[in-house]
């Protein structure tokens, strides 16, 4: 019997939730107006049912939302006055509430909010809202646009030779490994002032490096560039000035052609003879050279000696070309410079003088610079 008259209640309270006016009828609004008063401004919505709506304001104040159950508008929506509404605007969800906003013209506060009930005058509801300018509302500041900071270039710089592998030796018994690594160490902290440069040494002391590791070194790195710097002999001793050399499968000239086969054999140091690869091999590693980088190495070359013929003394022939196993390098573009001749007297000296090291430097950035502008402009 008790549980019988407690269901019975349960359901009476159940009935009386599901069937009461106010959750059974819509809120229909049967118009909107508004009016100026001395200190405010009065909006006023007419309503066939007793309402019941919530009233929000935005965080920069100019908008009202009005939200009711089962809120729809009866006619058009008005045109209210653009100097106190910018816009209105109704929509409604599938929960069956609906929204009206109101977008104003400037920042507002709601006074009050309230409901009049029908009269002999008139036979509806309505529900006022009175507003106020609002001097004091916080602007809401929009963001600091985001700025993209370009991606760094990435240059690799090599000292040649290194550890075991002196390289040549000058008149005064200059070492080509000692010269390298000090000019690549002055050319890192002349590109470094460049804030767009992450500039890396393939090595910062006299170790010896292999030439695939040397390359893999810049691979890893993800380089934009390649630079390998060297100061050769020649068997003449008046020969001087600098040059600049470029991967190609045919050398240039002769000489070039020698160069590269000196430089190739350093890896017999460690015992790594690259010259025993097959034919077919060699070739296919040669083919899978992308012609595209070859083509922005001789861009790169030209700038370089471009910049460099107003600084220091070249060779003839400047630009050069042959099959370097440090230019190997198939999806980065790479040069190789001749400083100059360590064999020549001039040339040593100069060299090792910190006054030329550094117009040396400053011209090679200015062909780097000028590379990237290029590339980067196509």
């Amino acid at each position: 019997m008790k549980i019988f008259s407690k269901a019975l209640t349960s359901l009476f309270f159940w009935g009386i939730l599901f069937f009461t006016p106010s959750a059974v009828y819509s809120h229909t609004i049967l118009g909107i107006r508004m009016g100026d008063h001395p200190s405010f401004t009065r909006l006023v919505l007419d309503v066939q049912e007793a309402p019941s709506f919530k009233v929000t304001v935005s965080k920069d104040c100019k908008q009202i939302r009005l939200f009711g159950p089962q809120l729809k508008c009866q006619k058009k929506l008005p045109q209210l006055p653009k100097r106190l509404v910018k816009s209105l605007g109704f929509s409604s969800f599938r929960t069956g509430v609906g929204e009206f906003k109101f977008d104003m013209a400037f920042p507002i506060k709601i006074m009050k909010s309230f409901t009049l009930s029908p009269s002999k005058a008139t036979p509806y509801f309505r529900y006022i809202i009175d507003i106020q300018k609002n001097d004091y509302c916080p602007e809401k500041k929009a963001p600091p646009p985001q700025t993209l900071l370009p991606k760094k270039k990435v240059i690799v710089i090599d000292p040649g030779h290194g550890g075991k592998d002196s390289g040549a030796r000058g008149r005064k018994g200059i070492q080509e490994k000692d010269v390298t690594l000090k000019i690549a160490t002055i050319l890192q902290t002349v590109l470094a002032k460049n804030p767009l440069y992450d500039v890396r040494l393939t090595r910062h002391h006299d170790v010896f490096l292999s030439l695939p590791q040397r390359v893999n070194f810049a691979r890893d790195a993800k380089a934009d560039f390649f630079i390998s710097l060297h100061a050769d002999s020649h068997p003449r001793p008046d020969t001087r000035g600098l040059s600049v050399y470029t991967l190609s499968k045919v050398a240039s000239d002769a000489e070039a052609e020698k160069l590269a086969i000196k430089e190739n054999k350093v890896d017999l140091i460690e015992g790594v003879d690259l010259s025993d690869h097959p034919p077919e091999v060699a070739n296919i590693l040669i083919d899978l050279m992308k012609r595209e980088t070859m083509n922005l190495s001789r861009q790169a070359a030209n700038y370089m000696v471009s910049k460099l013929r107003k600084r220091v003394l070249l060779l003839r022939n400047t630009i050069r070309s042959a099959n370097f196993a440090v230019l190997r390098t198939p999806d980065l573009p790479a040069i190789l410079i001749e400083m100059g001749y360590i064999s020549n007297k001039q040339d040593e000296k100069l060299l090792t003088t910190y006054q030329h090291q550094i117009k040396l430097c400053e011209g090679i950035k200015e062909g780097v610079d000028s590379y990237f502008i290029e590339h980067d402009r196509s």
